[in-house]
């Protein structure tokens, strides 16, 4: 009797997500159907330094024959290139690593996947903003499928208050790629006898309709810090806005309320009349002044160890723990914060004078480790403490340093855009280099320093070419970018300066 060919399961999962949960309902239900199936799994290393994958192949209406059988079908135990049905991604690009090792083809597989993103390590780690764009990988799934389902079922999850895995399953189902009925996927979570009426609830959201496409991409201004904006501060009315170019008022809104949060109502003044000094300029565009505007956002709220405080104790966060956890209303859940805080942090909080004469009189290289348990009275007071803080921010040596950051950059800026706005662009783009804490604050400031100490600064003054300015600053910040350590960065002003000088040898 020639066997039917096996339909061909893959599942992309990241560490914690259930993945083997998701394999087991599949393995379970296909038996309770009566077909053949066999499972095999591969761990990954970590969340996102290794792949985990588990692999399926079910062969239909035969588990009877081959029950009776002393030789059951010859099954591969890993998925080969070109011979995967369906592919089940809990993340974007895991679903994009799998298309790309040669499992999706446009004649054969579905792929499955949520277009929610768990950023890698090297998209955090980078100076700059090194996220991967969604929807290039989405469309790289689409031309390299036969149908593609992509939705944000991590945001089904959290709605309907169920794991992801169980709103993968109900996907799943609703796809209609297995030859499994919906009761069958149901019991598989009842006789897995874990989290049932969550698992259920998951299921059923996840065989709604929800949409087989990425949802429209917001603006990078609002990707990465929207999350933190509290839902209680209001934008500002419009009046003050009517200055801006239209394209540039959402992110100026984001930017003044996300300042009220972070300090007062007049400091967010004081971010619209930086903005202003720039409307109506000689190449201050709109694509100009919403960049400007995102930037100067971001570096006037810098996280301090007040601010840090601040987003330690939001509601939100305390929930979304929970929620990670898989606590249940009952549970006692105790949330530990994780802390260095180095001697320009901590006495970064002094009055700039006395501040100021403390670091010349500490080891730099300090560091104060805290486990600060924030669930607890006497954690959730030093926090408390801290935040308190907010009203004597402007005193500080760390607020003073920001603010003359803060200037001097704008000064950059202005200057830049009155000889080429081209480079002012990339002038105010620099500042994406100045992130972080501790170590990596400093190593972002001081490759800022450098670039505008030799190459804007320069630039400026007529001592190199103003023929290239952008591309100078642009390349300049590619390095520092790339390279934090700033090697790079040194390679690239010194071939700046050879470039300045042969072009000077060759004018004379």
């Amino acid at each position: 009797m020639v066997q039917a060919r096996p339909i061909t399961v893959l599942i992309a999962a990241l560490g914690g997500e259930g993945g083997g949960v998701l394999a087991s309902w599949l393995h379970r239900s296909a038996l309770a159907e009566g077909h053949f199936v066999q499972g095999t799994s591969i761990p990954g290393v970590a969340q996102r330094t290794g792949a985990t994958t588990y692999y399926l192949e079910i062969v239909p209406q035969a588990g009877a024959r081959h029950r009776r059988s002393d030789r059951g079908p010859v099954l591969a135990l890993n998925a080969a290139p070109g011979e995967v049905d369906l592919l089940v991604a809990s993340e974007l690009l895991e679903a994009t690593r799998a298309v790309a090792q040669g499992f999706a083809t446009p004649e054969r597989t579905v792929v499955l996947a949520s277009s929610a993103r768990v950023f890698t390590i090297d998209e955090k780690a980078a100076a700059g903003d090194a996220r991967l764009d969604a929807q290039a990988m989405a469309e790289i799934a689409r031309r390299c499928s036969r149908r593609t389902i992509i939705a944000d079922f991590t945001a089904l999850a959290a709605q309907a208050q169920a794991p992801l895995n169980a709103v993968l399953l109900g996907a799943v189902a609703a796809s209609g790629v297995l030859p499994i009925s919906a009761d069958a996927f149901r019991a598989a979570i009842r006789a897995e006898g874990k989290a049932v009426d969550a698992n259920l609830r998951g299921f059923a959201a996840g065989r709604a309709p929800s949409g087989a496409d990425l949802p429209p991409k917001r603006p990078a201004s609002a990707q990465s810090d929207a999350r933190r904006a509290p839902t209680a501060v209001s934008h500002p009315a419009s009046d003050q806005l009517e200055a801006f170019a239209p394209e540039a008022r959402a992110v100026i809104a984001e930017g003044m309320a996300r300042l009220t949060d972070y300090q007062d109502a007049s400091f967010a003044k004081r971010y619209l009349a930086r903005l202003n000094r720039f409307v109506g300029r000689p190449g201050a565009e709109a694509s100009f002044l919403r960049e400007l505007a995102r930037h100067l956002a971001l570096r006037m709220s810098v996280e301090d160890v007040i601010r840090v405080a601040q987003l330690k104790l939001r509601k939100e966060r305390v929930r979304r723990v929970t929620h990670e956890a898989g606590a249940g209303a009952g549970d006692i859940v105790d949330i530990t914060e994780y802390l260095k805080p180095g001697p320009e942090e901590i006495l970064g909080l002094l009055p700039p004078r006395l501040g100021r004469w403390a670091l010349t009189r500490i080891r730099h290289d300090l560091a104060w480790p805290l486990a600060v348990t924030t669930t607890r009275f006497s954690g959730f007071l030093r926090l408390k403490a801290l935040a308190a803080l907010k009203g004597w921010r402007p005193r500080t040596l760390r607020f003073a340093e920001e603010e003359a950051w803060v200037e001097r950059w704008l000064n950059l800026v202005d200057r830049a855009l009155a000889m080429s706005p081209p480079a002012a662009q990339e002038v105010v783009a620099t500042a994406a280099l100045v992130r972080g804490y501790a170590d990596t604050y400093k190593r972002g400031l001081a490759n800022w320093g450098r670039i505008a100490e030799c190459v804007i600064e320069p630039m400026l003054a007529g001592r190199l070419s103003r023929a290239h300015f952008a591309d100078a600053v642009l390349q300049a910040r590619l390095a520092a970018s790339k390279d934090p350590e700033g090697e790079a960065l040194a390679k690239t002003i010194a071939a700046i300066g050879r470039s300045a000088a042969s072009e000077h040898a060759a004018a004379e």
